[in-house]
């Protein structure tokens, strides 16, 4: 008897980036376990994969300390299936203001729509993955080259918190059985029917990077780079500061 699918826990799955890593993680034969914040926002998933199987989706507030601690809690009561993996990628769109410009105000919320939801869904799923003991469980961190262009500064501040984080956990994890890494992107990933009408990267496209991270276990604590259209083909790594990497290779831009 074939061993049943493997399930991913999608937080931030709304999104153009948690769209991709769902058709990712579907393509790559494994279930999805996807955080939604009400019907509507389910609905609207499923119409953008143009799926429903192989997706369950569970409503809880992922901006919230508490959010995913609270699905973790359900799937250890035998309410929510059990996942193996983990795709964090919560965060927004970007707006144009200068550093002077940032107000205590936005300075807090870029933090905690972009970043504190990625740390609570570490600091939830990781000890649960460590207690599944699941002999080939991954954990991966979506992060946007904005952090290291700084063209929108609020944003781009918490990339580099995010960063830090992905070398943290990178070093913390690496000989656990928890496979970590870091997926750097430098494109704007939009749904698929979206993408054409402003000349971004559809989210199907995309989404093949995690499908074949999902396969390579010889990727461990790595940052995966999406800076070149060939990246979302074949697999490439580098830059990883714990490694004493530098990124390079990423070539200056503005917006328009």
């Amino acid at each position: 008897m074939a061993p049943a699918p493997e399930t991913v826990l999608v937080i931030g799955a709304t999104g153009n980036i948690g769209t991709s890593a769902i058709q990712g993680a579907l393509k790559a034969g494994y279930k999805v376990l996807a955080i939604v914040r009400n019907l509507d926002s389910a609905e609207k998933l499923f119409k953008n994969i143009g799926t429903k199987e192989g997706v369950t989706t569970v409503e809880a507030d992922i901006i919230s300390d508490i959010g995913v601690q609270s699905v973790v809690d359900q799937v250890k009561a035998g309410k929510l299936p059990q996942f193996q993996h983990v795709y964090s990628c919560v965060g927004q769109p970007y707006g144009m203001m200068c550093l002077t410009e940032i107000d205590n105000e936005t300075l807090e919320h870029h933090m905690s729509i972009n970043f504190a939801p990625n740390f609570y869904a570490y600091r939830a799923t990781v000890p649960y993955l460590l207690d599944l003991a699941h002999p080939t469980s991954t954990w991966t961190l979506c992060t946007g080259a904005q952090g290291d262009m700084g063209v929108f500064p609020a944003p781009a501040m918490t990339q580099g918190a995010l960063f830090s984080m992905a070398n943290a956990a990178a070093r913390e994890l690496e000989k656990t059985n928890v496979r970590f890494n870091e997926v750097y992107l430098a494109f704007r990933v939009e749904i698929d029917a979206e993408a054409e009408k402003h000349g971004a990267v559809k989210s199907s496209q995309f989404g093949n990077v995690y499908a074949m991270l999902l396969g390579k276990s010889d990727i461990r604590s790595e940052r995966v780079l999406v800076i070149e259209e060939g990246d979302m083909t074949t697999l490439r790594t580098g830059g990883m500061g714990w490694r004493g990497e530098s990124l390079g290779g990423v070539k200056k831009w503005a917006p328009e």
